[in-house]
């Protein structure tokens, strides 16, 4: 067993009574960050215990994090808090594969994302804030399911998927994680791509896409500096100061290629602020009406409908 982890034994126990003790096996999930999570294992059976780390910061409370967190898993989001005590919870297992940033990159991975965040904000009125490869597992259908909610916070769709685009330049591999590589942030075709995804049936509507993801490549900076904040208050180490360090180049200027929307189509006029309805349709309307809209799409006409 591992060494920290055989402390926490008694409560995986609790929620566990039916298995032995002596069968039960530590093993740590190594891809966390904030947290030391464990597969905690006896026979077939899974749960996963995660140690919380500092949470000082005060980026987000951790007791409303756990209740976020058990809401989500209601709404079929994430894993279900098991049981909690001052050091941690154990959560229901969620099966799946981390994908590579090859994989997430794939048509069909950036349909299955895009699809289940605006799932995620329509259901939940909810952003993730921090999906990244390693905060998501894809199951062998193809579905995609997301993980650590700890940052989530009121549904703003423009800046999620732009803290999403941006995550793809960090593959979090190799000897420096904490470096983005400017050729991993998707070409404009994957932007669309994703964006038609999510906002539904855009057949012949590319100029909604369009408006859409100008907002969202707007937004782009203020998770660069949402994330230089985060590692400037979660303490010193050699990670977070080259961490921040490196954000801080991609905040000072715009350093995707000269692939800003803005650049390369110009402004669209047909919608004045897209990005800004999207948001709206979590905030105006009553969630049951919204999600009898087929799609977003749709539920952006309900949307504008209701402010006439």
């Amino acid at each position: 067993m591992a060494r920290v982890a055989t402390g926490f034994l008694e409560h995986v126990m609790q929620v566990r009574p039916h298995w032995r003790a002596q069968d039960v096996k530590f093993s740590q999930i190594t891809c966390a960050m904030s947290n030391k999570v464990y597969c905690v294992s006896s026979g077939a059976e899974k749960v996963l215990l995660r140690i919380y780390g500092s949470a000082d910061h005060g980026l987000f409370v951790r007791s409303e994090e756990v209740k976020q967190t058990s809401l989500l898993a209601s709404f079929g989001f994430g894993p279900q808090v098991l049981r909690t005590f001052d050091l941690g919870r154990i959560e229901s297992w969620v099966q799946g594969g981390t994908p590579s940033n090859e994989a997430m990159r794939t048509p069909t991975a950036v349909g299955a994302i895009a699809k289940k965040l605006r799932a995620l904000h329509e259901k939940t009125g909810l952003n993730h804030n921090d999906l990244h490869r390693n905060n998501m597992l894809f199951a062998e259908d193809g579905s995609v399911e997301f993980l650590d909610f700890e940052y989530s916070g009121p549904a703003d769709p423009a800046y999620d998927i732009a803290n999403h685009f941006n995550e793809w330049m960090y593959p979090y591999t190799g000897p420096d994680p904490h470096l983005f590589q400017l050729g991993l942030y998707p070409s404009l075709f994957q932007r669309r791509d994703f964006a038609s995804h999510y906002l539904g049936n855009t057949a012949g509507k590319g100029t909604i896409v369009d408006d859409f993801l100008v907002e969202v490549e707007r937004r782009r900076k203020d998770s660069h500096a949402f994330w230089i904040d985060w590692a400037v208050r979660t303490g010193p180490s050699d990670f977070n100061g080259l961490y921040a360090q490196a954000r801080r180049t991609l905040l000072q200027g715009d350093h995707v290629h000269g692939q800003v929307l803005g650049t390369e189509t110009g402004p669209r006029k047909t919608l004045q602020n897209v990005a800004r309805t999207v948001a709206g349709l979590y905030t105006l309307r009553p969630l049951s009406a919204l999600l009898q809209a087929p799609n977003a799409l749709e539920a952006m006409a309900l949307q504008r409908a209701s402010l006439c």
